[in-house]
């Protein structure tokens, strides 16, 4: 169709936000194992984005606000029977059940980008125990106990320094775990979200991926 005829739906934030998140999304995945912070700036990318385009479904343009696409969920189920139909309903901005799918991945991504930080904060507590320690013993140095009494309070302290740091390992691999969870539940959902835009693409007989590019698209195909 002429470009002429075609409605301008997606404004350029909501465009640069969508192939940006899936851009620094696969860049954190693929660097889950990086050890020199690339993967968790990422993450803090990944969150920036995320918390920008919740401001800017209350104060962006007509289809960018939450207002326009959100519904409850049995409405999103009647979407999915009418797909299920072959005549499913036309929307020119999202259809319910993008629109639950875009709340769903908005979600998972906070998520994955808020036990991700858990499970490096859990890390980082490894030093302030070790400070602790150092400032006991220093304390204990000008101490006028005996030397049983100082070897005694070093093994009770460095025990409880062992038991702090396997708290700590237990509170990593918890968080870990979560974090490795939401993030693989993102693929999933991306995976999902995938073949609904093939879907629709095919039903409405329009390029629902192009018009992610250019922002435009038939306000009344079929």
């Amino acid at each position: 169709m002429n470009k002429n005829n075609q409605t301008l739906v997606w404004d350029l934030f909501v465009r640069v936000f969508h192939w940006s998140l899936v851009l620094f999304f696969f860049a954190a995945y693929l660097s889950g194992d990086d050890k020199d912070g690339f993967h968790r700036y990422v993450g803090y990318t990944v969150f920036g984005l995320v918390a920008v385009r919740i401001v800017w479904g209350f104060c962006g343009t007509k289809h960018a606000l939450f207002r326009d696409f959100i519904c409850p969920p049995a409405k999103a189920l009647s979407y999915l029977k009418e797909l299920l139909s072959g005549k499913p309903k036309y929307y020119t901005g999202h259809n319910p059940a993008a629109a639950w799918m875009i709340i769903s991945l908005l979600a998972l991504t906070i998520l994955t980008c808020v036990s991700g930080y858990a499970a490096f904060t859990a890390k980082g507590k490894n030093p302030s125990f070790e400070s602790g320690n150092v400032f006991s013993i220093v304390t204990n140095v000008y101490a006028d106990d005996d030397e049983h009494e100082k070897h005694k309070d070093r093994n009770a302290k460095k025990e409880k320094h062992d038991n702090s740091e396997k708290d700590d390992l237990e509170s990593d691999s918890m968080w870990d775990d979560i974090h490795e969870i939401f993030a693989q539940l993102m693929v999933v959902f991306i995976c999902f979200h995938i073949i609904g835009v093939v879907v629709s693409s095919k039903m409405h007989n329009e390029n629902l991926i192009k018009s992610m590019i250019t922002g435009r698209k038939n306000p009344h195909s079929s």
